[in-house]
């Protein structure tokens, strides 16, 4: 009996919880700012991008090599653009340009996330670039991604534990109870697969606890690509992907000639 009344009593709050703090469940972003220099991330330099409604947003990028494309990078919802660095240093390392956003709320970056301004940020963003760009997306990042992608934006597509909408990330996390209908917030990721075309690579940890592994064999399986890959990593979860392998399948990838 007492059992039962703390269940109850936890998912009430629970959905009390989603339906007055739903943006700050959703977009928990480390404000934290820092330099590409003070972080580490070597190679790459600081940018500003203004947006149209007056937001001040914070972009790490370095230039690309003669003959390489630029990696359009999108974070998680976890951290900050400094625990990229690494990542991000090393991509660049390899002759690849990157821009690296920083959303609203997150690693310096002005305004308030909510998911059709994200969206539009990337697109203004990408839509600006020259060149060859590929799409690299990281849990919330690769819905990011995939909305770009959708609408024809870049010539590959990298997915990085993608998941299949919020609602199913949420029904997942609390399956004994119906949150869906709180949820402002879709990022409904799996009903824009068919549309994609461009060659595609999505990774997954087989022991992630956040976005069920299953999530990602549905994003890839669902994606219209001719040229698809998925690689699923044991003994990882959501984080800790960036492995020397994995790194190294992921440079494969990216080196093959995308264009048309």
């Amino acid at each position: 009996m007492l059992t039962t009344l703390i269940f109850v009593l936890s998912t009430s709050y629970i959905a009390w919880y989603l339906e007055k703090h739903e943006i700050a469940a959703v977009y928990p972003f480390d404000e934290t700012y820092a330099t590409p220099a003070q972080a580490g991330a070597q190679g790459l330099t600081e940018a500003t991008v203004e947006t149209q409604d007056g937001a001040r947003l914070i972009v790490w990028r370095a230039e690309a090599a003669a003959d390489h494309p630029t990696v359009i990078y999108f974070s998680g919802n976890a951290g900050a653009l400094k625990d990229r660095a690494p990542r991000l240093a090393q991509i660049s390392a390899e002759g690849y340009g990157v821009i690296a956003p920083a959303y609203r709320g997150s690693s310096g970056s002005t305004g308030a996330p909510e998911e059709a301004v994200l969206v539009s940020d990337a697109i203004a963003l990408a839509e600006g670039l020259q060149g060859d760009v590929i799409l690299y997306g990281e849990s919330l990042g690769a819905a990011i991604a995939i909305r770009l992608a959708a609408d024809g934006i870049g010539q590959a597509v990298v997915l990085e534990a993608p998941f299949t909408s919020l609602g199913d990330l949420v029904a997942a996390q609390f399956p004994t109870e119906d949150l869906t209908g709180i949820l402002t917030q879709r990022w409904d990721s799996l009903s824009l697969m068919s549309a994609l075309s461009q060659p595609l690579m999505v990774i997954h940890g087989e022991t992630d606890r956040v976005v069920p592994h299953r999530m990602g064999r549905a994003i890839f399986e669902a994606a219209g690509s001719t040229d698809k890959t998925f690689l699923s990593v044991s003994e990882q979860g959501h984080n800790g992907l960036w492995t020397d392998a994995v790194r190294s399948d992921i440079f494969a990838f990216l080196q093959r000639d995308f264009r048309e």
